[in-house]
């Protein structure tokens, strides 16, 4: 008789939990993401350009994404990708809010990485993403199509000297790829150059010009020196004022 109570006891333990974790679940709050707002631009042709990169090349404006259950955090991504790939490689832009302005930089670098070609005009298209947590279901707003030239990220310094008669218009280009401030080039010496003297110009013209000496740029600075007639690879940071020349 003492073994069945036990037993009973048990029992009844054990259908108490049970009831106590079903009444656990069913108090548990989920929450789920619902429908998204309409996605607007201030334009659909924005300007690019290098010059102006700092500037806002579009606003985008959107009502905030609804959720039902427990209140989440709403995380929020502009979605861009070429028309009709439908979004399969998109590129993404993290915003917060429920309105962002994309400056003409950070487009032009969604573009580039989009594989679009610089100097072409081409359509894109952008939508909204809106999720509250890393692999839930993502909600998507309607799609915008925006007709967009990138620009090329290259720029340029200038090696004009003694051995080109001095002539920036004229002189060997140093090249940045992503105008970073960092140039690099190779330069050819001529054995019957008058001197191996030479200067650094942002621009082919003389408005402005870098000397220096001992691997330091300034623009109060004497000629710079080639250590010989040849070929040298000429590097150039215009961020830190440094320069190397090293024979090829």
């Amino acid at each position: 008789m003492k073994k069945i109570f036990i037993s009973v006891l048990a029992l009844s333990s054990v259908l108490l939990l049970m009831l106590a974790s079903c009444k656990k679940d069913e108090t548990k709050a989920y929450s789920s993401i619902g429908g998204t707002g309409t996605l607007s631009a201030s334009t659909t042709s924005p300007a690019l350009s290098k010059a102006n990169s700092d500037n806002n090349a579009v606003t985008f404006n959107w009502q905030s994404t609804t959720v039902t259950g427990n209140p989440s955090t709403i995380n929020y991504t502009l979605q861009f990708d070429k028309k009709g790939n439908n979004f399969a490689a998109a590129r993404e832009i993290a915003v917060t809010g429920t309105t962002t302005s994309v400056t003409q930089g950070a487009m032009n670098t969604v573009l580039l990485n989009l594989g679009l070609p610089d100097g072409v005009a081409a359509s894109v298209e952008v939508r909204l993403k809106s999720v509250i947590a890393p692999n839930a279901a993502a909600a998507y707003s309607n799609v915008l199509t925006l007709t967009v030239t990138p620009y090329s990220l290259i720029s340029y310094v200038y090696a004009p000297g003694a051995y080109q008669g001095w002539d920036p218009a004229k002189a060997p280009a140093l090249a940045s790829a992503t105008s970073n401030g960092i140039y690099t080039g190779i330069i050819t010496v001529p054995a019957n150059a008058p001197t191996l003297e030479f200067k650094i110009t942002p621009a082919p013209n003389w408005n402005a010009s870098y000397g220096g000496a001992a691997g330091v740029l300034s623009t109060s600075g004497g000629n710079l020196l080639f250590p010989s007639a040849g070929n040298f690879k000429v590097d150039v940071n215009l961020n830190t004022l440094t320069y190397t020349i090293t024979k090829q």
